[in-house]
């Protein structure tokens, strides 16, 4: 074997992460865990797909302790093949349910947090997703903003990225009862200002700010 394919092949391996088994040791927010491994390695854990309210934010500590109650001290297997820019491994946290002592780690934390109303679905990632995953966080969803379930208690919940840029002081308002979440990702599909408004903030659709304003669709929004 040539010495280009073998770089090539140690390149590849070094880029794939395998499953991480061990303990919950820390539960940072509501989408972020420490785990720590049978060889007492500590791994940052971003939980993929989802993003949950930050701390000071409505439902932000509410969102931790959910989270919480699912995974805090228990033994859990994370399902990733990358880091993020930060470092830390994105991936699916599978745990025994609570009521089913007898069940194997089948409960999806993503998930789970989603349809508790605890977190958001984040749509500028859901590539990252498999196909069943992507759906089943949209239908999750959707539950929970039909039943009201956690952050869908308030009329106007804003989701982490536009806290995180200000946008709960913004002077545009819009009712998310006038707009769903749907399929469409790119201004030349909005009808209005406002339905860009409430795709940017209620359904992760960032890459709607391309100069990261707070304001959506410039060609729209002026």
């Amino acid at each position: 074997m040539n010495r280009f394919i073998i770089l090539l092949l140690l390149g590849f391996s070094a880029s794939v992460i395998a499953d991480i088994n061990g303990k919950v040791v820390v539960v940072t927010d509501g989408d972020t865990i420490r785990v720590l491994d049978a060889n007492r390695v500590q791994h940052k854990i971003r939980l993929a797909g989802i993003d949950a309210p930050e701390r000071g934010q409505p439902f932000g500590n509410a969102s931790r302790k959910y989270l919480a109650s699912l995974v805090a001290g228990k033994a859990v297997r994370i399902e990733s093949t990358k880091k993020d820019r930060y470092g830390r491994v994105l991936g699916k946290v599978w745990v025994q349910p609570r009521d089913c002592p007898s069940c194997s780690k089948t409960l999806n934390a993503n998930h789970a947090q989603i349809l508790a109303g605890m977190a958001w679905r984040y749509l500028d990632y859901v590539k990252d997703l498999s196909p069943e995953d992507r759906g089943r966080y949209e239908s999750a969803e959707a539950e929970a903003r039909k039943r009201k379930r956690g952050l869908w208690r308030e009329e106007n919940a804003i989701p982490p990225w536009a806290w995180r840029r200000g946008q709960r002081n913004s002077s545009v308002n819009v009712a998310p009862a006038n707009f769903q979440c749907g399929s469409k990702r790119y201004c030349r599909e909005m009808t209005s200002c406002k339905e860009a408004i409430f795709y940017l903030r209620n359904c992760g659709l960032s890459r709607l700010d391309g100069d990261n304003d707070g304001l959506p669709c410039s060609s729209i929004c002026r």
